[in-house]
This record gives C-alpha cells, sequence and structure tokens, in this order.
C-alpha cells in the first residue's frame, strides 16, 4: 500500500485504503495491517465529522476492535528477553506472560475479523458517497488558521492543570489524538504542520505510559506467584517512570503553547 503525506490524505483516499484493508485482514492479520486499520478509520472519523449513525457505530467498532489487538501487539513487543531474564524464573514469568499475550491476541482477532465481516458491505455500499461529499468541501482562507487556533486554545483548557490520575490522562492523550487529525488535513498550514507534531509528542508519550501501564496491570492479574515478582516489579517501575514523562511532556508542550501565544499577542500589540 503507498505511503502519503497525512496532509494529502483527504476522507476519498482514506476511503479506498480502508476498504482495501477490510479486503485484506481475513487472510492478512499482522501487527501492520491491523494498525493501519485502526489509525485509518480515526483518520476518516474526522474528515467525515458527524455521519449517519450506522456508520458512524460500525467504524467505532472496527476502530476499537483493531485497538485491542493493537494493544496486545505493543505489549509483546515491550517483553524484551533484556527484561529481567538473568534467572530462569524470569525468564519463565517472560515466557508465560508471552503466552497469556499470545493467547488473548488470538481471540480478539477473531473477534475483529466478525466485525469487519459485519461492517464491510454497509462500508463499500455507502462511505464512497459519503467520502466523495467530505473531500469537496472547501474552507475559507481564515477556515485553516481559525481550526487551529481552536485546537490550540482546547489544548491549553484541558492542560491548565495537567492531569495528575491516569484515567484523565488517558483521556488527554484520546483528545489530543483527536485534535492531531482534525489538523492533518490543512495542506501548506505551517503552523498546522507545527502543531500538529506536538501534539504527537503528547500522544507519543501518554501512549507509552499506557502500554506500560496496562501490562503491567495484566501482569498482577495473570502472575500472582512469589517467582514472578520481581517482573511484576519491574514492570510496575517502568509504568510509573513512563507516568512521570507523560505529564512532564504534556506540560512542556503547553508552556511552549502559551510562549508563542503570548509572543503572537505582544507582537499584534506592538503593530497597534
Amino acid at each position: 500500500m503507498a505511503i502519503t503525506e497525512p496532509t494529502q490524505i483527504n476522507a476519498a483516499v482514506l476511503t479506498v485504503r480502508l476498504l482495501a484493508l477490510l479486503q485484506k485482514l481475513p487472510t492478512h492479520s499482522g501487527k501492520v495491517t491491523v494498525h493501519r486499520l485502526r489509525t485509518t478509520v480515526r483518520r476518516l472519523e474526522a474528515r467525515l465529522g458527524k455521519c449517519p449513525s450506522k456508520i458512524s457505530r460500525a467504524l467505532r467498532n472496527l476502530r476499537k476492535r483493531a485497538g485491542k489487538n493493537r494493544d496486545l501487539d505493543v505489549h509483546g513487543g515491550l517483553l524484551k528477553p533484556t527484561l529481567l531474564s538473568r534467572t530462569q524464573a524470569n525468564r519463565e514469568a517472560l515466557s508465560q506472560l508471552r503466552d497469556i499475550l499470545m493467547g488473548k491476541r488470538d481471540r480478539h482477532l477473531e473477534s475483529l475479523r466478525c466485525v469487519v465481516a459485519e461492517a464491510a458491505p454497509l462500508l463499500v455500499d455507502k462511505l464512497p458517497l459519503l467520502a466523495e461529499e467530505a473531500s469537496a468541501t472547501i474552507f475559507g482562507v481564515d477556515e485553516p488558521h481559525a481550526r487551529v487556533e481552536r485546537a490550540r486554545l482546547r489544548y491549553m483548557q484541558w492542560t491548565r492543570n495537567v492531569p495528575d490520575d491516569p484515567e484523565r490522562l488517558h483521556r488527554l492523550r484520546i483528545n489530543t489524538k483527536k485534535l492531531r487529525y482534525s489538523l492533518e488535513s490543512l495542506e501548506d498550514s505551517t503552523e498546522a504542520a507545527e502543531l500538529v507534531a506536538k501534539f504527537k509528542r503528547v500522544q507519543d508519550a501518554i501512549g507509552s505510559w499506557h502500554d506500560w501501564a496496562t501490562l503491567s496491570q495484566l501482569a498482577e492479574r495473570k502472575l500472582d506467584s512469589r517467582e514472578t515478582e520481581p517482573l511484576r516489579a519491574a514492570l510496575r517501575a517502568r509504568g510509573e517512570r513512563e507516568y512521570r514523562k507523560a505529564r512532564r511532556t504534556a506540560a512542556s508542550v503547553r508552556d511552549q503553547l502559551t510562549d508563542s501565544l503570548a509572543a503572537l499577542t505582544q507582537g499584534n500589540t506592538s503593530q497597534q
């Protein structure tokens, strides 16, 4: 599948990509395909905006089910052999956790295939026309700048106090991701591209924490023996480090946006 720059991807292009993935997934369900399915749906939802409830529900079900598989793929990648594998007990704990992840992925993958089989006919029939209409929308000259400003102000409002509890921090990642995807379609907008890059930093930092945290939670539930405590302790410690890093990143980006807004305001005042 050809790689296209985000700013070149409109709803029509994303629809072609999504329908190709739906056709491919029943027989090719590796982590790259599943990840592309999830991100394609997320971007398409941002481009389409409000759409008929059946379409919206089908896209949401695909995204959520693909997200479950993606999380398991990421968790598997985090379990590197160097993670406390010096002793036989630790190696066995890692192997046990990998087996649990593989079993969960197999079950979630079967569920994803069922969702794909259910959603594909509707999307093949209805989505191309909706996407064509959305892609034909022409914004005014000031619209890209206004959208960037709204996104910037929303993020600053959400991070007036950087969330200090896991649920709200995870929600910040989801909302920041939505802002990022809503700006990606603004072609030739330097300020949009710069804001997208900042939002991605926040999204990646919080996402890394969330991946380690959910992997640690799984280990706590499934590995409760004394022999597995060193592995569980290592996962907890890594999750705590990533949590602090995520909050620092969110605050740093807010500070950058605050400084740039202050500089812009000062510049406008001096010109009056």
